[in-house]
């Protein structure tokens, strides 16, 4: 018998689909001062990694609404998003703020 997928077996899977970036990875852009340049404030990153840090069996009503409200949404338009704005020679702002969110678009998946 097949097993039932729950919500937070579909968001779970969705938000890693959607995302290409390990905690180790995030952590260490964390301490980048790039990553400060696109997003208004922290928290995109910080969810982040706090999502990519636990376990799915660990995930609450708090991280199953951000990733299924805000990160899902968010990162789905903003992959479709070709700007042409660098911050530097090597980033545009929504490639900052891509990865703020746990994608990197220079990364192969």
């Amino acid at each position: 018998m097949k097993k039932k997928r729950t919500i937070l077996d579909i968001v779970y899977y969705n938000y890693n689909k959607e995302t290409n970036m390990p905690i180790k990875e995030l952590k260490l852009w964390a301490k980048n001062p790039l990553s400060k340049k696109a997003s208004k404030n922290r928290k995109p990153l910080m969810m982040a990694i706090r999502l990519k840090s636990k376990p799915k069996r660990r995930w609450g009503l708090t991280e199953i609404k951000w990733a299924l409200r805000k990160a899902i949404p968010y990162l789905k338009r903003a992959k479709k998003i070709r700007g042409k704005n660098y911050i530097n020679k090597k980033y545009t702002k929504n490639q900052i703020a891509l990865k703020n969110w746990g994608f990197d678009i220079k990364k192969k998946r």
